[in-house]
């Protein structure tokens, strides 16, 4: 539903204005868990609202390591990429024509082409599903067609294969444009990557990985697209990232989120930022992490790529938002908020952005590492070793 009278493009950054965007969409004094949600294969701004999320924008130059506790270890990076000869190679590929040897080769080879993608299409990860409309009866019928399926005899037409995965009682809503193709996997397969935003991931977890390579003490990146589910009384979303950072043999808690677009964020600004907070808040919810410290400053945030733009987003939020967003707000409550403060861009054709956002980014591997394994040795006896 479109609001009443025209609001600011930017999304709210601050209680006063969520408080104009909620009355103009009609969600005033809702929550996500008393609210009836639609059936939608992206993130609407009424669903956005009420996941009470503030976005707050900065330049890469308003990052301030201090602010989420990485202070220490962009000092420390600062002296391990120093005597790193395959980031050195790496800083001069900006200045000479061919790509020079080393770690990073693969890296700048992607992010010249993901510079170069003319991809505009908009592929949300995110899909909202009413819990009215996941019912037995629905997942029975997806059942009872496929072992009608494995009935048939092979000389019979099986049909269009859509109408094999078609799951019916789906709202027909201007918010969903094709019916819900059944299981995750099936949807996984039916809408994947572009090329391009393919080009883009790829040139994001190279870099991610050449980073951290030869630095045993750092956690690793993956391209793994894992998924994060959130349920609340009368609805439920899955988030799929584009990648994350793994404990990797500890225990495999996800550190941080990739996400990636082949277009320019710009272009689509408010249903990226959008999804990146559903992602945000279904990672929160699906391991609120209660003894551990992932709820620390700095420790949940989204490293994304647009195109040629690079970003970091970190997520602020207190234990009352985790109460909301599992229903146990005592009443009364101050309404809590979940804060993303977004940093950025940085341009992978320059070269300052990159050994910016490089010292940053390897930083967040190397204090990821660290705080799932506190009994390791700081970066320092790293470095000397």
């Amino acid at each position: 539903m479109a609001p009443k009278n025209p609001l600011s493009t930017d999304l709210p950054s601050d209680e006063d204005k969520w408080n104009v965007w909620t009355a103009q969409y009609n969600v005033s004094g809702l929550t996500i868990h008393d609210a009836t949600l639609t059936s939608a294969s992206t993130i609407s701004e009424k669903q956005y609202l009420l996941l009470q999320v503030l976005w707050i924008s900065g330049t890469g130059r308003d990052l301030s390591p201090k602010q989420f506790e990485l202070e220490n270890w962009t000092q420390e990076v600062d002296k391990l990429l120093a005597t790193s000869q395959s980031w050195n190679n790496y800083r001069k590929s900006f200045l000479s024509g061919p790509i020079l040897e080393g770690t990073f080769a693969l890296a700048k080879m992607y992010q010249s082409q993901a510079a170069a993608s003319r991809d505009e299409n908009f592929k949300s990860n995110v899909a909202f599903s009413p819990i009215a409309n996941r019912t037995r009866s629905k997942m029975g019928s997806l059942e009872e067609k496929l072992r009608e399926a494995q009935l048939e005899t092979p000389t019979k037409s099986m049909g269009n294969i859509s109408d094999l995965f078609y799951v019916g009682n789906t709202p027909d809503t201007e918010e969903s444009p094709f019916q819900s193709p059944g299981p995750a996997e099936i949807s996984h397969l039916m809408y994947p990557q572009t090329k391009d935003e393919q080009i883009v991931n790829t040139a994001l977890v190279d870099f991610l990985n050449a980073l951290s390579i030869h630095f045993p003490r750092a956690s690793r990146w993956t391209l793994h697209r894992k998924s994060f589910k959130a349920e609340f009384q009368h609805a439920s979303f899955e988030a799929r990232t584009d990648g994350y950072l793994e404990d990797g043999e500890f225990s495999g808690r996800v550190r941080a989120l990739i996400e990636v677009k082949p277009m320019l964020r710009g272009r689509k600004q408010n249903p990226i930022r959008m999804q990146e907070a559903a992602q945000m808040a279904a990672w929160i919810k699906s391991d609120p992490d209660p003894t551990g410290v992932l709820n620390l400053p700095g420790r949940r945030l989204h490293v994304s790529q647009d195109r040629h733009q690079m970003f970091i987003t970190f997520a602020e939020y207190d234990g009352n938002y985790i109460q909301y967003l599992n229903n146990t707000l005592p009443p009364n409550s101050p309404r809590p908020f979940l804060r993303m403060h977004e940093f950025g861009p940085w341009n992978t054709m320059n070269r300052n952005d990159m050994e910016s956002i490089g010292s940053i980014l390897l930083a967040i591997a190397l204090r990821a590492y660290f705080d799932a394994n506190p009994r390791t040795s700081s970066t320092s006896e790293q470095h000397s070793s």
